[in-house]
């Protein structure tokens, strides 16, 4: 029996100067998915992401975009992006990809080699507005490691524990 092509358009960026982002998504999906991984599709921004998953003609196409708000807004941002029909297709990083970097502060430690999960304490990522921007913050000091939204989270993908997440 052929396989069904399935594709997951994400957003992010396609410009692979800093990185190919769709590494890190790969070798994250794959701790779940492996023997049924999609084809991954990056995108340059959200709304490029959603005309893509709209226009698609591939048979199973996947949509995983940042929330940019609070998890109770998932239903209005499917509304205000015209997604009804196929909202059971798509996927939201709440608020950012970053958010689940900082719900799995050890290997933030690990990676940037600094303790950065006590700074992390009582603070829930899903209720950080802007958890990039706290990263940035948290890493400022370090020379040449300054949190990068591509050089970084490609390596810090991949370190994530996909079931945790």
């Amino acid at each position: 029996m052929a396989k069904k092509k399935k594709v997951l358009f994400i957003e992010g960026t396609s410009n692979k100067s800093n990185g190919d982002l769709s590494q890190g998504f790969y070798e994250l999906l794959k701790q779940e998915l492996e023997g049924h991984m999609p084809k991954i599709a990056m995108t340059n921004g959200k709304m490029q992401a959603v005309k893509q998953f709209k226009n698609s003609k591939v048979a199973f196409s996947f949509l995983l975009i940042d929330l940019d708000a609070p998890e109770d807004f998932k239903e209005e941002k499917i509304i205000e992006l015209g997604l009804q029909k196929k909202e059971e297709w798509i996927f939201f990083m709440v608020q950012e990809v970053e958010a689940w970097f900082i719900s799995q502060p050890n290997i933030l430690d690990d990676y940037y080699r600094i303790d950065i999960s006590s700074k992390l304490k009582g603070k829930h990522p899903k209720k950080i507005k802007k958890p990039s921007e706290l990263l940035m913050k948290l890493t400022k000091h370090i020379p040449r490691k300054q949190y990068h939204k591509v050089k970084h989270a490609i390596d810090l993908l991949q370190l994530l524990d996909a079931q945790q997440l």
